[in-house]
């Protein structure tokens, strides 16, 4: 009865989890293409009306809802990694009661394209991953920055959205976002620094 009460729990948790990744992974690949949109009307200077979402815009009104639409999804993934953790966690708990050993990806069944970018390699011997779950975290592991670094690549775009002469309202709209972001970001950048030196794991850990 009682492993048939962990298997309950372990499915509960695994379909959380699985329901906050779809959502994350809808969240980067929106956040990555509508900077990608931006970026591209950023560098070639087009002034010609941009197709988003069945409706026209032209470029100086994309730009005007850019800090809006980034600071939405900005919040949106934040919120989305600060939920994953402390299901991860309850999750890892119970297979060690379970006396079971998974790896995040092996539950994590909707990646995003961040997470396979973390797994390319040069070297044709080393294993992308290693076949058993280590017990110790990997010091300066400089993929821990891969999510800081897209929320910081929004936060540059959304500031751009400013220009000389704007008036007062407009650029307290615009750098109150970069603001908002910056303010929600701090937690991620710290957990990832520390995860970086291996440091404060336990406070950092979810």
């Amino acid at each position: 009865m009682a492993n048939e009460e962990l298997w309950r729990d372990f499915e509960i948790l695994r379909a959380s989890m699985q329901a906050v990744g779809k959502g994350q992974a809808r969240l980067v690949a929106a956040l990555l293409l509508f900077q990608g949109i931006l970026w591209t009307v950023h560098f070639t200077g087009s002034g010609d009306a941009v197709q988003l979402v069945g409706a026209k815009l032209s470029a100086s009104g994309l730009w005007m809802i850019a800090p809006a639409v980034l600071t939405s999804l900005v919040l949106g993934l934040i919120g989305s990694m600060n939920v994953m953790g402390p299901i991860w966690r309850r999750l890892s708990e119970l297979v060690k009661k379970m006396q079971r050993d998974y790896f995040f990806t092996d539950l994590d069944t909707n990646k995003n394209i961040i997470d396979y970018w973390v797994y390319l390699r040069i070297w044709p011997e080393d294993a992308a991953e290693p076949t058993v779950p280590p017990q110790e975290k990997r010091r300066y592991n400089v993929w821990v920055f891969s999510y800081p670094l897209l929320l910081l690549g929004s936060t540059v775009t959304t500031s751009l959205a400013d220009y000389p002469g704007a008036p007062l309202g407009y650029r307290t709209y615009v750098w109150s976002m970069v603001a908002l972001q910056g303010l929600f970001s701090f937690r991620i950048w710290y957990r990832a620094v520390c995860r970086f030196f291996v440091v404060r794991v336990e406070e950092t850990e979810v």
